[in-house]
């Protein structure tokens, strides 16, 4: 009932109607009001949506921005650490590394990355190698075993078998820093497992490597990096940036780096949204509304509901789409950093077989351009090698079949040729059409060069072990059997089966005391004892003498396989490798038995011819006397022909100047008259004879010239025939013999277009063999005339003397030539080995040189060469030589030796 229709009140109860009408008007809009609380809650609700949803783009923006920054983190940190993988595989490949190349590497590398602060390769765990030593010389030589917590670290890497990223560190040099420790295993023969080599340790600058990733320009985020904590959602030590964000309900990601998993946390800068806003317009409107829509109240609050479920499933989907977003992101990541790291690339065809996607790894491999290849089927590409079963492959996708290490070549940009290893496997849409391939693809050059280098090698080592073995067949009147170190044998030739009757078979393995007589081993073995004053037996027997003087050789008799006995010359050699460790023994043996018959058979003739001998010892001694003269002539006569092939190029070398004193000479006599006709004439005027007396003073000049010049050859000619034709021991001055043997080959190097420079810079005379280091330096010069420097224009040889030590000097010969592979410098001093056989080349130029150095001067020699670099002979020589013994010093003073 309205108001308008209430009864009129009494005068008894006038203010009981007063409150009656408000007590009704209240009751009576109670539906507005309801409206009016229910609109306030609706608006409440609908401020703390808006903020639900104010907080979820915040978060979806914020997650946008972290993948940009964790793709841009991961790609900077695969820049900075990639070169630890490019050198583990290139110490894998050649099975070390050489200083030059570390440096080379590393130095490109903290040129490119300013944020790399050092780079140390530690072999063994020791760390030979560093980059720059500036700085870092404590490092030098450092055993990461010495330092527990690193060694813990590099042990960790070596047991994962990958990079292992450590971080922040407190840098020696200040600041911090991460290390990344990659270690590095050799590859060994099938079946066995790689071979630890050692670590590789890269460190970067912390401050500098975050600011390179642009994580320190994003002023909108509040950021920081993290080691992964123990639950997934949780973060663990800071590693960068700031620390209170775990309290602060960040946005993760996990961040995949070379050696380490990283999580990046992300608040906005100003903070999340932290409550609904009661200032904004749209709740002024919503009240607004609420007012003037209170009737509809219960529509509203329907809508509300229907709000309310949109919203909560909405919030539903947006997790869902996270966690999806999370997973993908996950799977992207792994599969980038796999393909990153990875040699092999993947790559795509199209329904028609066209190139339609190769990633990046691919054009470091080949080194051809992916862009050049997109769009194109495979064999179309203009860079392939013919000589592949295209035709196969085609007919096989065709079929749409999968395959495996299908190999093909192409041309690199370079001009080389690459070899590529792929495989691929059909894919279909959600149709089942077939929607075309995918694969991966390898870079195969290297092993296909390295299997060709086995070839070559094992085919070279097979020709070499057929030839030796041809030439111990061929040495089929000697037995020549060598065992190692404990006897056993391990060499029988066919010269031995022959003797002996046994056959290489049975006898590889055995000791070779069985072929001895008992009883003459063990008189033998007493004497031995005796001599060297300790107990000698068993195989010692025959090796003794030889392991100390380095050979014997001793009649022994030998029994044959059918009991029979014959004598025998044995030469017992102990052998040696090039590097001087002893191998084993080899001993060669000669039948002497007809020898030895012979020998008794003369024994018993002399005996019987004893009485004859007496009338004919007047006879004989005579013929000695006679044989005595003949040799000493015949000395004479090898001594006269040295000293002729001397004279020889005495008058060569002597004729140019004496040629000129005698033109000299003979113009300044016609002038001479000339001017002593004019002198007795009427008159003789002062032009002539100032003529004259210019024209004296250059004859003069010139004759004095040439003759110190003919004075000076001589000179040098007649010292070195001294020493050429007798090797004397005498004091000489190291300039002055170099001088003289080169004025010796002077004619011979002036007709070519090789220049020779000598510099000597010792103090002290020598007190050695002038004649044989003469020799040295002229088979040295006479051998780069024929191989250093054959076929080419030009040519420098220079001849370099240092002093050592006190008593040791360095002589040093080196040329600009073609240089010698590494084969031909092993055998450079082998007797008989020349490159040039059939062009002049004996083979025994290098081989004289080594043994005159390595004997009569008592040095020592080194050779060092490349193919296109030359050619360097290093001699260290004693300032007084070793003296030698009678035999020796009588052999060394006989010409033609």
């Amino acid at each position: 009932m309205s108001p308008q229709q209430q009864p009129p009140a009494t005068s008894t109860h006038a203010a009981a109607p007063e409150a009656l009408p408000l007590a009704r008007i209240l009751p009576a809009y109670w539906p507005a009001l309801l409206t009016a609380l229910v609109s306030l809650t609706l608006c409440i609700g609908l401020a703390w949506v808006r903020h639900d949803q104010t907080l979820a783009a915040e978060e979806a923006q914020v997650q946008k921005e972290l993948s940009a920054l964790r793709s841009r983190l991961e790609a900077v940190a695969q820049t900075t650490f990639a070169p630890t993988l490019g050198l583990e595989a290139l110490i894998r490949l050649d099975g070390g590394i050489s200083e030059a190349r570390f440096q080379a590497m590393s130095s490109q590398v903290i040129r490119l990355l300013p944020h790399v602060r050092s780079i140390v390769a530690a072999p063994n765990d020791v760390a030979d190698f560093i980059y720059p030593l500036a700085g870092n010389e404590a490092v030098y030589r450092l055993d990461y075993r010495s330092i527990p917590r690193q060694y813990e670290q590099v042990q960790l890497a070596r047991r994962l078998a990958q990079p292992l990223l450590v971080g922040p560190v407190q840098l020696v040099q200040g600041g911090q820093g991460l290390i990344q420790r990659v270690p590095v295993f050799l590859p060994r023969s099938e079946g066995e497992a790689p071979r630890y080599w050692g670590v590789i340790s890269v460190v970067a600058d912390l401050p500098r490597f975050v600011q390179s990733t642009g994580l320190e320009d994003r002023q909108d985020l509040r950021l920081g990096l993290y080691q992964p904590g123990l639950q997934a959602d949780r973060l663990g030590d800071l590693i960068w940036g700031d620390g209170s964000l775990a309290q602060r309900r960040p946005v993760l990601q996990t961040v995949n780096l070379p050696g380490a998993v990283w999580m990046l946390a992300a608040v906005p800068a100003q903070g999340w949204s932290q409550g609904p806003s009661w200032r904004s317009i749209e709740t002024a409107l919503s009240v607004g509304v609420s007012l003037v829509l209170t009737w509809l109240a219960g529509l509203l609050v329907y809508r509300r509901r229907l709000l309310v479920s949109h919203n909560r499933a909405l919030s539903e989907e947006i997790a869902h789409g996270r966690e999806v977003q999370t997973a993908l992101d996950a799977e992207q990541a792994r599969f980038r950093s796999l393909t990153e790291l990875s040699t092999d690339w993947v790559w795509e065809q199209d329904r028609e077989l066209r190139l339609s996607y190769v990633s990046r790894p691919a054009e470091k491999a080949t080194q051809v351009p992916s862009q050049s290849l997109l769009g194109l089927r495979r064999w179309e590409s203009p860079a392939l090698v013919p000589g592949v079963d295209w035709a196969a492959h085609q007919a096989r996708l065709e079929r749409r079949e999968a395959f495996r290490d299908f190999e093909y070549a192409h041309y690199a940009g370079d001009g080389s040729i690459r070899h590529v290893s792929i495989s691929g496997a059909p894919y279909f849409d959600a149709q089942g059409e077939f929607a075309g391939y995918r694969g991966t693809g390898r870079n195969i050059t290297s092993d296909k060069q390295a299997k060709q280098a086995l070839l070559e090698s094992q085919a070279a080592l097979t020709e070499t072990l057929n030839r030796l073995q041809a030439i111990l067949d061929s040495a089929s009147e000697v037995a020549i059997i060598a065992t190692d170190l404990e006897g056993h044998i391990t060499v029988f030739n066919r010269g031995a089966e022959r003797m002996l009757g046994y056959n290489e078979r049975e006898m590889l393995g055995r000791y070779p005391d069985f072929l001895h007589r008992r009883e003459e081993v063990l008189e033998r073995a007493a004497e031995l004892s005796a001599e060297l004053g300790e107990p000698i037996q068993g195989f010692d027997t025959f090796v003794a003498l030889a392991r100390v003087h380095g050979n014997e050789t001793r009649v022994w008799t030998y029994l044959r396989k059918d009991g029979s006995a014959l004598d025998v010359s044995l030469t017992v050699s102990l052998v040696r490798d090039r590097g001087g460790p002893a191998m084993g023994y080899l001993g060669i043996a000669r039948d002497i038995t007809e020898q030895r018959q012979a020998e008794r058979a003369l024994v018993k003739l002399n005996a019987e011819l004893e009485d004859r001998v007496s009338s004919r010892t007047l006879e004989l001694t005579e013929a000695m006397h006679t044989l005595r003269q003949a040799q000493d002539e015949l000395l004479r006569s090898e001594k006269m022909a040295a000293l002729g092939s001397l004279v020889a190029g005495v008058a060569h070398e002597l004729n140019t100047p004496l040629g000129n004193c005698l033109t000299t000479a003979s113009t300044l006599e016609e002038r001479t008259r000339e001017i002593q006709a004019e002198f007795n004439g009427p008159g003789m005027r002062r032009q002539h004879l100032a003529d004259y007396l210019r024209d004296a003073g250059t004859a003069a000049s010139i004759l004095l010239r040439s003759l110190s010049t003919s004075t000076e050859l001589v000179a040098h000619f007649k010292q070195l025939s001294v020493d050429q034709t007798s090797s004397q021991r005498r004091v000489f001055d190291l300039a002055n013999a170099l001088d003289d043997v080169l004025s010796l080959l002077r004619p011979r190097l002036r007709t070519t277009p090789f220049e020779v420079v000598c510099e000597v810079h010792t103090q002290r005379p020598l007190d050695s063999y002038p004649g044989p280091l003469g020799q040295v330096i002229n088979n040295l010069v006479l051998n780069a005339l024929l191989h250093a420097f054959g076929g080419r224009d030009h040519g420098r040889l220079s001849i370099q003397a240092d002093e050592l030590s006190p008593d040791w000097l360095l002589l040093v010969v080196e040329d600009d030539g073609v240089g010698m592979s590494e084969a031909v410098r092993r055998r450079a001093f082998d007797p008989f080995f020349t490159t040039k056989m059939g062009s002049g080349g004996t083979g025994l130029g290098l081989n004289i040189v080594y043994n005159i150095v390595t004997g009569i001067l008592g040095g020592q020699i080194e050779l060092s060469s490349e193919l296109g670099k030359g050619s360097r002979f290093t001699f260290r020589l004693p300032y007084v030589a070793p003296q030698l013994s009678a035999k020796a010093e009588d052999r060394a003073m006989t010409p033609g030796r």
